[in-house]
């Protein structure tokens, strides 16, 4: 890391003071350029033509250009789809102001998020509410909303993110931020895949999530103040979760153990990350 002087002068021509912002643009021939106030990219417009009838690989199109930070987009396909079966697709249903047409898909002025801290500590929230009501008066119609609701807030998450990386989308949060963000939000939504799968009768081991959820519910209200210490007893939480052979029959439970305790694993880094910057 490199630090520059800016001179008083230019500064005061455009009223540049300590709270200001720049951008570093390169030029051609590999000279810097500083620019008063930063400069934001605006969200472009994208059209693809293709000729490809997978559902999956469309679906998969589909929610990769939602995630990116477009003002539209525009699918075209050759020839007529079958769209009743992409409206199938879990994820798809919880794209906003997305269009399917038998020919086409369209998206226009697609939603901006520029929180993801914020959706994940709501993305924790919800999980520890849909184990609440697994327990208590198992409601499937319920738990698939919760389900539809963790999904849309993972790829809320990953288009902010995108869009902070990708457009320099002024935030308080440090690229490492987005980093860290990104993997326990990735871990959580593999869980929840899991989850969704216990049966009513597996209260005990439903109990057993709720100490690890709400300490990470409790160390999301503040990462700036996680520490190795706070990370290390995270991990003692996740210990405690029963340890199950791996079977047919309990294959779920033991997925959403590891799921735990990979977001420990990130934990740790950050809290290390965290350490590290205040030496």
């Amino acid at each position: 890391m490199h630090y520059i002087y800016l001179p008083t002068s230019w500064c005061r021509e455009h009223k540049i003071s300590n709270s200001s912002k720049v951008s570093i643009e390169q030029g051609g021939s590999g000279e810097l350029r500083v620019v008063p106030n930063l400069k934001e990219k605006e969200p472009k417009r994208l059209k693809l033509n293709i000729s490809e009838h997978d559902q999956d690989i469309i679906h998969k199109l589909a929610v990769a250009c939602y995630i990116n930070p477009l003002a539209s987009f525009e699918i075209n396909f050759d020839r007529e789809m079958d769209y009743t079966k992409l409206l199938k697709q879990k994820r798809l249903i919880n794209l906003e102001s997305v269009e399917l047409d038998k020919k086409q898909i369209t998206c226009e002025s697609t939603v901006s998020i520029s929180n993801p801290d914020s959706l994940l500590k709501t993305m924790v929230k919800k999980i520890k509410n849909m184990i609440t009501v697994m327990q208590i008066g198992y409601d499937a119609e319920v738990i698939s909303r919760y389900e539809d609701e963790i999904d849309r807030s993972k790829m809320l998450i990953d288009k902010s993110i995108i869009s902070s990386l990708a457009f320099q989308k002024s935030t308080d949060l440090k690229t490492i931020d987005l980093y860290y963000i990104s993997l326990i939000s990735k871990e959580l939504e593999r869980m929840v895949d899991h989850l969704i799968q216990l049966k009513p009768d597996q209260k005990e081991f439903l109990n057993s999530l709720h100490e690890p959820i709400a300490h990470l519910q409790k160390i999301l209200e503040n990462t700036k103040a996680l520490n190795h210490k706070s990370a290390i007893q995270f991990i003692r939480i996740c210990l405690k979760i029963r340890n199950y052979s791996r079977d047919i029959s309990t294959y779920d439970h033991e997925r959403i153990r590891l799921y735990l305790l990979n977001i420990s694993e990130v934990l740790m880094d950050w809290a290390i990350t965290n350490e590290l910057e205040g030496i």
